[in-house]
């Protein structure tokens, strides 16, 4: 019971409340920080100015491991130094690479695109579509600057290339380079829309041995989806 006049007595938390309400800041303090050390790798913050104050914004940049798929159309331009091999065609493409720093990546692609025979006699007359594998590899450099949602580069690289019929199995082989450039266009921290164009040249063995090699010139334009991990 207070008598009157008598000083009301403050009530401490205790010894062990404390103890409790400093572990669980702590432990949501570690939880943060982990957090932010995960991201850090996949995020960047860049200040711009605004109205003599500083504007923060977060944006996404895609360093490491990626694949992609895509759909590709092929223009050939000239067939040169033995048999008119192809006709205009189109397919698909699978890819991986790895994103080493801003203006550098390295990839590896399959590429097999559809096309009808320009000519048929090396290639029996019930022949009705070659296929053109290309297995490559290829440096890709970055132009833009870093956080544009839109990253514009250059590509090049070497192949090897094989052409199959739809009877007879791979009937000749080639190597051939390719270059040329596109765009990616970051539609979230993983997901990239890409267009690129690429010109390849092409040395590729005839179906019969007694003739020369034909010089294949070709440009494919292409839309794809990356995955970045």
């Amino acid at each position: 019971m207070l008598v009157e006049g008598q000083p009301v007595p403050s009530r401490r938390p205790s010894a062990r409340g404390l103890r409790c309400a400093l572990i669980a800041a702590a432990t949501a303090l570690l939880l943060v920080a982990a957090s932010a050390t995960a991201e850090a790798q996949r995020y960047r913050r860049g200040r711009e100015p605004y109205d003599g104050h500083t504007r923060v914004r977060v944006y996404f940049v895609p360093y490491g491991l990626y694949v992609g798929a895509g759909l590709v159309a092929t223009r050939i331009l000239d067939q040169s130094g033995g048999q008119e091999l192809l006709d205009h065609g189109g397919g698909l493409t699978v890819y991986g690479g790895l994103r080493l720093s801003q203006r550098l990546a390295l990839e590896l692609g399959w590429l097999a695109t559809f096309h009808d025979p320009d000519e048929t006699d090396g290639f029996g007359a019930d022949t009705d579509y070659l296929v053109l594998n290309a297995f490559t590899g290829d440096a890709k450099i970055y132009l833009s600057p870093e956080g544009q949602r839109a990253e514009l580069y250059l590509q090049g690289g070497i192949g090897l290339y094989l052409l199959d019929s739809n009877h007879f199995g791979t009937e000749s082989t080639g190597t051939g380079f390719q270059g040329g450039g596109g765009v990616d266009f970051h539609l979230g921290p993983h997901l990239d829309l890409g267009l690129r164009a690429l010109y390849r040249g092409i040395a590729m063995g005839p179906p019969r041995s007694d003739e020369n090699d034909t010089f294949i010139s070709s440009v494919g334009g292409e839309a794809n989806l990356t995955l970045h991990f």
